[in-house]
């Protein structure tokens, strides 16, 4: 698969969320938001995927998709990869949109959806947004991922 297949698929993944998160803000849809708000996290999670796939294959890393397991190839080859190194940041970050992407795709993909909303989570952590905020949590984390994902190719661009 080719480099800019990847980027495709990573794009359209975030295409799909941008969308989905459209859709769950008509009115007309109102009784299935929180369901597109849903789908949209499963879109953006398979949008970081993407990524650490073009990362993975930019730098001819081994491992699975996951970011420590990446970081680990990294230090068997030698080298850095800033935005892993970013990543690696974020999701040791309790209160980054990776964190929150994290947490609130595991609560929907538990069936904690209401979980989501409520104070379920350890007392310490602050939520950007807590499932109840029309999907702006979600609209924050796919800016922020998209960003990331186009100063990567950015970078990649320049070697």
């Amino acid at each position: 698969m080719s480099g800019s297949s990847l980027a495709s698929i990573t794009n359209q993944r975030l295409d799909a969320a941008r969308r989905l998160l459209l859709q769950s803000q008509d009115v007309e849809n109102d009784w299935m938001s929180e369901s597109l708000e849903s789908s949209a996290l499963f879109q953006l999670r398979s949008g970081l995927n993407g990524l650490l796939q073009e990362v993975k294959t930019s730098y001819s890393l081994q491992g699975t998709l996951d970011i420590d397991a990446l970081i680990e190839s990294c230090h068997d080859k030698g080298i850095s990869v800033p935005v892993l190194i970013e990543l690696s940041q974020l999701k040791d970050s309790g209160q980054s949109w990776l964190t929150q992407l994290f947490t609130a795709f595991s609560a929907v993909l538990l069936c904690q959806v209401g979980q989501v909303g409520n104070a379920s989570y350890s007392a310490g952590t602050e939520l950007i947004g807590r499932g109840t905020d029309a999907g702006a949590s979600t609209k924050f984390i796919l800016n922020s991922l998209t960003e990331l994902v186009l100063r990567f190719r950015e970078d990649a661009a320049e070697y």
